[in-house]
């Protein structure tokens, strides 16, 4: 394993990037640094073995102190002029061997310039003036990415190829979005805009008012842009999504973590001094930039955080509507159960056009960039003004997801983290023991929980589970007797005959509890193996009739339950209801059990 021997001291002379791909250094000195937003950042001294330069991690490197010693290799980086001295920022690396193999400093590499001054702790040291015809510094003393040339082939990493129409500019300079800080005032940054959130208005004592936001992307990273009141008309029928665009002028502010899951400590801040310009050359530029996380993860994050998320779409209920607490005014919703290959599915809510328009049809999978993490009710997600919903994404996690629910996925009983979540639609992947009917307090949410078990039938109540009915094929409503005829008040009709049918109450239990469960005819004549006529006929034969319902105990179902509660005489309690049952399928048991282990093994 050798260093790129030679690569410092040119990266010190203002040599680019491109001319040293890859490039092998050590990590020699390691800094902490606590931004203005509460993040932890490094700044690190790094070495070839000969020479050493200073440089800072990009804000999406996962580091720590431990890094002191490391062999590292810079996949992709950019080599900044500030004030005069030379700053790497390493946007990508990758650690090929740690510092706790490495055991000490490789060589004894020397600070070119620690004569004309040097800091106490070594990671920052004096540099001279960028050569003419370098990567240097413009006026404000902040530098870029130099713009390649007109022909020169292959763009370099963060530098882009000027098109035709802006060669008059030859001297622009491009930033990376990673490089921007609020003490620059004179960069142009070369961006894709992934998203535009809709225009909103506001009023208050203050007055009315005007925002959206958007996103832009680049090879280094994302920024959030915010425009208000005149920089609304200014931008907004400009910028559309998944074009390419020059941006300069605008303003830098902290970000304001809580309306974006953008990982940049900045916003910017669009104004009637900023210039956005068309670039139609832009295949070279990424269309998106995810940072997903797993469902099973998302109990982790606090409240109303914002994470993007990719989940298939297993029920879809009926749109609906709330009302706004700060307004009075009705907003349409729709509830979503959506899960991963994970084993966990939750509740995801969509909002006004989104819920309005969205098609729950073949289990789509959907993305949310920017989703809003809750605690209500267990952890749910919902969209909102500043997130933006993808159906059916043309990326790999969404391919792989989609051949995972057709292998297994669909096969498969869900842990459901959402407390009333259960599926709308009555879906039955969500699999729950009977005890969690009242640990989880299923049942009093506004809507029905569903859910699937595995119960065994303790006791069937027999009194009273048969009832003469209507014969008419679309009426369940019992009859009364009505001069030698049949009399059904739905159907205002009376009828020669009746027909039989069950509405029986089951005692089911599992290792963990048990549960009286309400079975309508399909599902009570499953239990006991006869129809409700033929239980009808047995009913003047007690004996046999007995027999028919102990012979029913002791067997095993899946079952599917709707839990809601209901009040009778004062008495506010939990409703269970049997919606359909099967025989056990022991290979989907086996394989719900397996997942689980392996849920638990990955805690």
């Amino acid at each position: 394993m050798s260093l790129t021997e030679g690569a410092v001291q040119a990266l010190v002379d203002g040599a680019l990037p491109q001319d040293y791909p890859n490039a092998v250094f050590q990590i020699v000195n390691v800094k902490r640094i606590t931004t203005s937003t509460n993040q932890d950042r490094f700044r690190v001294m790094i070495s070839d073995g000969k020479v050493t330069m200073p440089a800072m991690l990009g804000a999406n490197i996962a580091a720590s102190d431990e890094l002191l010693n490391s062999v590292i290799c810079a996949e992709q980086y950019l080599n900044n002029a500030i004030k005069g001295k030379r700053l790497l920022i390493l946007v990508k690396m990758r650690v090929v061997k740690p510092g706790s193999e490495v055991g000490g400093r490789m060589g004894n590499p020397v600070n070119p310039h620690a004569s004309s001054s040097s800091t106490g702790n070594g990671t920052a040291s004096a540099m001279p003036a960028a050569p003419q015809g370098s990567v240097g510094a413009p006026s404000n003393g902040v530098g870029g990415v130099r713009a390649a040339p007109i022909g020169n082939g292959a763009p370099a990493p963060y530098s882009h190829q000027q098109p035709a129409q802006r060669a008059t500019q030859g001297d622009m300079r491009v930033f990376p979005i990673v490089s921007l800080t609020p003490y620059q005032n004179r960069w142009t940054i070369r961006v894709r805009l992934t998203q535009k959130t809709k225009i909103k208005t506001w009023s208050n004592a203050r007055g009315d008012g005007r925002v959206f936001s958007c996103d832009f992307l680049d090879d280094s990273g994302e920024i959030r842009a915010t425009a208000f009141n005149q920089a609304v008309d200014k931008f907004y029928d400009l910028l559309e999504v998944d074009k390419m665009y020059y941006v300069s002028k605008g303003s830098l502010k902290p970000a304001r973590k809580e309306f974006t899951s953008i990982k940049n400590e900045y916003e910017m801040y669009l104004n009637q001094d900023t210039n956005i310009e068309l670039c139609q050359d832009g295949s070279d530029m990424p269309r998106q930039k995810y940072n997903f996380m797993k469902l099973s993860n998302l109990s982790g994050l606090n409240n109303n955080s914002l994470c993007d998320i990719l989940g298939v779409v297993i029920s879809t209920e009926e749109l609906s509507s709330v009302t706004a607490k700060s307004s009075g005014q009705q907003i349409t919703k729709r509830d979503l159960t959506i899960a991963d290959d994970t084993g966990v599915s939750m509740r995801c809510t969509l909002w006004q056009n989104e819920a309005e328009d969205f098609d729950g049809t073949g289990n789509p999978i959907i993305v949310i960039k920017g989703a809003k993490k809750s605690d209500f009710n267990g952890c749910s997600v919902s969209s909102s003004m500043n997130s933006a919903l993808i159906v059916n994404p043309d990326i790999p996690e969404a391919h792989q997801l989609r051949g995972w629910w057709s292998s297994e996925g669909q096969s498969m009983q869900f842990n459901s983290v959402s407390v009333g979540g259960g599926g709308g639609g009555g879906h039955t992947n969500v699999f729950k023991v009977l005890s969690q009917i009242k640990d989880e307090n299923l049942g009093y949410s506004d809507k029905p929980d569903y859910f699937s078990t595995m119960a065994t039938i303790l006791y069937l109540k027999k009194d009273n589970c048969l009832y003469q009915a209507c014969p008419a094929d679309d009426c369940k409503k019992k009859v009364l007797e009505d001069n030698g005829g049949y009399r059904c008040e739905k159907c205002d009709k009376t009828y020669p005959d009746f027909k039989y049918r069950l509405l029986l109450s089951c005692n089911v239990g599992d290792f963990s509890s048990n549960q009286w469960v309400t079975s309508f005819n399909e599902q009570a004549e499953l239990f006991l193996g006869k129809s409700a006529a033929e239980l009808g006929e047995l009913k003047s034969m007690e004996e046999e009739y007995d027999e028919a319902f102990a012979q029913a105990t002791w067997k095993r179902y899946d079952v599917r339950v709707r839990a809601k509660t209901d009040t009778y005489q004062d008495e506010t309690r939990v409703r269970c209801v049997c919606m359909s049952a099967t025989p056990v399928d022991v290979k989907a048991a086996s394989r719900r059990l397996i997942d689980e282990i392996h849920r638990l093994q990955s805690q």
